[in-house]
């Protein structure tokens, strides 16, 4: 059974940890629906992270000011089967103390304000590792929300090496999204992926793929794109539609590594990418492109994104100590000056109020009125930007070049299909009211 917290003047008494639930054996978020601004009103093998038993949740520990929260990271373990070769996580080789888990979520009830339709997404490492502990914490959290007048939903980013039919029964019962982490061809998959004694995971991805897909359709499947990679695009993309994806993203990462031969090769690719997309499209066939997409949609609407996503404004991360960051990517011990507090402690909106302002693209460094991208790029992933130039308002001038790329391959895809009438097409950018999901 799992513990029911009680509310007692502002906190939450915490009961006695049931003990580990793990076995032994990773986006950029967008914006999302954020809450309204305005002032807040009321109050195993792997180890455990240090036990809270005699602490009290902090009901106060809540934003004050700025963006009601509507989506909630948890970094239910840092610990992962695989060792892929770029990962941004520190290895902690921890677990989220059971207790932290469900006072996380109480937290998130009462931090949210008024927001009645909440997201959680489980992070990691590799959350799925914590499954046994996710199986009591989903019907928990539904149950606190309902009783709040509050819906909440879930969904996980996982590397697709641990889904069973249990799970995916799981999922259905509860109205689970995932999010997969999947780089490519088995080539590349196994090379950047391996698991933890060496070998390639891409077996366990094509056994777990058809079920998740068989759930969730329109899962994306989200590579991760090094420098090396970058003349692999257009091979990976017709794998992951062998697979069956429909929603594929390719994201390079590290963008201080990547050398102008590098990116003429990522160009090339990205340009024969979006004939591909072209040819979907005439055969009647929706690809979602991540980039593509997101820039068409900005040719369409006209306007710049304000954000990049809803790090640190309508979204936390909270991770295995109950510490609060602005997002997944956010928890190095490097950063702790982005650190907003604990749940058990504080909240500080001094630290979160430099990344909840209304307009970021307006206080980024770069010249960006001119840019191919400016219709699409709300400033890059903040978190990366920090870690690239120690910044999270000025951008790596490589990430700027990558981005130019795919928002050509957009506008060509765009004016393409806009120009022959694509009925497919218009209706899903120009037909707002008839848009796919």
């Amino acid at each position: 059974m799992e513990s029911d917290p009680t509310v007692n003047n502002g906190n939450v008494a915490a009961k006695p940890s049931a003990g580990a639930a793990g076995v032994a054996s990773c986006g950029v978020h967008g914006a999302g629906e954020l809450g309204k601004r305005g002032e807040r009103c009321g109050p195993p093998d792997i180890p455990i992270a240090p036990s809270f038993e005699k602490r009290r949740l902090n009901l106060r520990a809540t934003p004050r000011l700025g963006t009601f929260l509507s989506i909630l990271d948890m970094d239910l373990t840092v610990d992962c089967n695989l060792r892929c070769t770029y990962c941004f996580k520190e290895k902690w080789n921890e677990h989220m103390e059971e207790q932290v888990a469900f006072d996380a979520i109480t937290w998130f009830l009462y931090a949210s304000g008024p927001v009645a339709d909440l997201r959680v997404n489980f992070m990691g490492g590799e959350p799925m590792i914590r499954f046994p502990l996710i199986k009591r914490l989903v019907p928990f959290a539904k149950r606190r929300a309902w009783q709040m007048g509050k819906l909440i939903h879930f969904g996980i980013t996982t590397n697709c090496t641990l889904v069973t039919d249990a799970v995916i029964e799981f999922w259905k019962k509860w109205g689970m999204g995932f999010h997969t982490s999947i780089d490519g061809t088995p080539e590349i998959q196994d090379h950047n992926r391996p698991t933890v004694g060496g070998r390639g995971s891409s077996r366990l991805v094509q056994r777990s793929v058809p079920k998740i897909l068989g759930y969730r359709p329109l899962t994306m499947a989200r590579s991760t794109v090094m420098p090396e990679a970058a003349s692999s695009l257009v091979k990976s993309y017709r794998y992951f539609r062998t697979l069956g994806y429909v929603s594929i993203g390719f994201v390079p990462a590290a963008p201080a590594l990547w050398v102008q031969e590098a990116i003429a090769l990522f160009e090339t690719q990205f340009c024969e990418l979006a004939d591909i997309l072209i040819e979907e499209f005439r055969g009647n066939r929706f690809v979602h492109l991540m980039g593509i997409d997101s820039m068409v949609d900005g040719i369409v609407r006209n306007q710049r994104p304000q954000h990049a996503c809803g790090a640190g404004r309508g979204m936390v991360l909270i991770d295995v100590h109950g510490d609060i960051w602005p997002c997944h990517r956010w928890n190095r011990q490097s950063e702790q000056a982005w650190r907003i507090g604990n749940i058990y402690e504080t909240f500080d909106d001094r630290v979160r109020a430099e990344l909840d302002v209304p307009c970021q693209s307006a206080i980024f460094k770069e010249v960006c009125e001119s840019c191919a991208a400016r219709l699409f790029c709300g400033g890059g992933c903040p978190a990366e930007n920090l870690e690239e130039t120690g910044d999270p308002f000025t951008r790596h001038p490589n990430a700027c070049e990558l981005t130019r790329v795919v928002a050509r391959a957009g506008q060509k895809v765009h004016d393409t299909l806009y120009g022959e009438g694509n009925p497919l097409f218009l209706k899903h950018y120009y037909e707002r009211d008839n848009r796919l999901a």
